[in-house]
């Protein structure tokens, strides 16, 4: 403001010293005195202050109109398209490349023929059929030590746009003899030690085929057996299992399972002897990545009782597939019909009309999982308990059948470990240790004819297509044998044995094989007083068409 004024008081006094020179041109004798009374200091007035208040403008709520000219287009091509059709999917030509048929045969030491054949119809849309033939047979070094072996079975399959339905029937036939006994003071003719058990299996089953996974799974199936031996003993067996499962969420699914196992066994003109299983498996599954949980119960009828099984198994994923949790507490009844203990002991001289069904239970941990992309393993600890369990002991006339003695009740803690590794389909090895630490027995001495301990070492190493190794090492470990003379136990000898066998492909249609069995030459007694075969070798060719 000051800078302003002093401009203007200089333009004043300027312009009066023009006007002073200007009358002094005209009259120069002439003075004049100008007197500045005062300074001029110019005032600006005061500003007026507006005081705005900002607001937004009303919203327009009215819907514009809107409209629109398109302009049509007329396109001229000069080709025609052709119109879409679907892609016609060629012939499956790969079952006509199967081969769906084969015959093997082979002949080894211990007079030893072999013969097996399969033939089926390959893949179809509405059936498949297929039967198999099995025989062979060995005569070993010891009197009357001789075994044959025939299996036929025909089966087959029929698809049904719903349904699928499968059914089989088949003969077996095993044939031996009662050589256990002390040759040096017992003379039996082949026809007063023979025994052939001859069974007839006929089964039916159908189970639907759900479009999705939310449906109703449903598997019934229907089981009749004929079982009968030498000495006019005979047990007829029905089972029918009743599976259905279905899918409530995601990750959870409902299923339960009725199933009614009936045998009557008759020896002669005596009293026929019923053992029935009646059990009814309902359980809820949850399946969530890294978590699976089974848990049910089984309400079970036998031997005129009723028992509630638990049924509970938990896999739980520490590290993702590389270290699994898996622990359950199950329990399970084993039935001991006639049939399933001739299965046991093929040498069993008589069956206990009043035998008892064994109820097994099991509580058990464990880890596995897999390490790398080529190893896996499996670990498991368990408490087993066995209520009302038949163990095998020898006669006391002669020693060469065996019969059964109840154990109320046996305890053992179990021990089970499992590796194996694998590399595509050139070499797989796997190595598994079943191990019995039994703690508690409440009828009986000793654990007759229990294995305690059994290990097995398994190999195969391919060269190439053609040629093909395998090995098997087993290692068992002796069980407790009952003598009736004094009133004591023995215990069997460990062994060790050794299996291998080599296939070598002569084209597509042809191959030579060859198996070696119990290669250390230990003849070990699974049952005392039956010695196991030797060194044995077999070999022969299969033809496949």
């Amino acid at each position: 403001m000051n800078i302003h004024i002093k401009h203007i008081s200089a333009l004043v006094v300027s312009f009066a010293l023009l006007q002073q020179t200007a009358f002094a041109q005209k009259d120069t004798l002439k003075q004049e005195t100008i007197d500045i009374i005062s300074k001029y200091q110019p005032k600006l007035r005061d500003a007026a202050k507006l005081n705005l208040t900002a607001s937004l403008p009303a919203i327009d709520t009215t819907r514009p109109r809107l409209g629109y000219q398109v302009p049509a287009l007329n396109l001229y091509f000069m080709y025609q398209p052709v119109p879409i059709r679907p892609l016609a999917l060629g012939k499956d030509t790969s079952s006509l490349n199967l081969q769906n048929n084969y015959i093997k045969v082979g002949y080894g030491n211990y007079q030893t023929p072999l013969i097996q054949a399969g033939f089926g119809t390959g893949r179809n849309d509405k059936y498949n059929l297929g039967v198999f033939f099995n025989y062979t047979s060995s005569k070993g070094d010891i009197e009357h030590q001789d075994v044959s072996t025939l299996n036929v079975l025909g089966s087959g399959t029929y698809f049904s746009p719903l349904l699928e339905f499968n059914g089989s029937i088949g003969y077996n036939r095993n044939q031996l003899h009662y050589y256990g006994y002390d040759h040096t003071l017992y003379q039996f003719d082949k026809s007063d030690i023979n025994q052939a058990f001859n069974e007839v299996i006929a089964k039916v089953g159908a189970k639907n085929r759900p479009q999705n996974d939310w449906a109703f799974q449903f598997n019934p199936q229907a089981e009749f057996i004929i079982f009968g031996d030498s000495y006019k003993r005979m047990e007829n067996t029905f089972v029918l299992k009743a599976p259905i499962r279905k899918q409530l969420f995601e990750d959870i699914w409902i299923k339960a399972e009725g199933i009614a196992d009936l045998s009557t066994f008759k020896e002669d003109n005596n009293e026929s002897v019923n053992n029935n299983v009646a059990a009814i498996h309902p359980a809820v599954e949850i399946t969530k990545p890294g978590f699976v949980l089974h848990a049910g119960a089984n309400p079970t009828w036998t031997n005129g009782k009723f028992y509630l099984l638990p049924d509970i198994v938990n896999e739980s994923h520490l590290i993702r597939k590389k270290l699994i949790l898996s622990s359950g507490w199950i329990s399970y009844i084993d039935k001991n019909n006639y049939r399933n203990l001739a299965n046991k002991n093929p040498f069993i001289g008589s069956y206990n009309s009043g035998i008892l069904n064994t109820r097994v239970e099991e509580k058990y941990t464990g880890i596995k999982g897999t390490l790398g992309s080529h190893l896996s393993y499996n670990t498991k600890f368990a408490a087993v308990t066995w209520y009302n369990l038949p163990l095998f002991a020898n006669d006391s006339i002669d020693g060469k059948t065996f019969y059964t003695r109840n154990e109320e009740e046996l305890r053992a803690f179990q021990v089970h470990a499992e590796v194996g590794y694998i590399q595509e389909e050139k070499f797989q090895a796997r190595v598994s240790v079943d191990w019995y630490n039994f703690t508690k027995q409440t009828t009986e001495v000793k654990p007759w004819h229990m294995l305690p301990f059994q290990a097995n070492l398994y190999a195969q190493y391919s060269f190439g297509k053609n040629f093909h190794l395998n090995a098997n090492l087993y290692t068992l470990n002796g069980s407790y044998y009952r003598i009736h003379a004094t009133n004591d136990f023995g215990k069997t000898k460990s062994v060790q044995d050794l299996n291998a066998g080599a296939t070598y492909n002569i084209g597509k249609h042809f191959n030579l094989w060859a198996t070696a069995n119990n290669i250390f030459s230990s003849k070990y007694q699974r049952w005392y007083g039956y010695p196991s075969y030797g060194f044995n070798v077999v070999g022969g060719v299969t033809v496949k068409f």
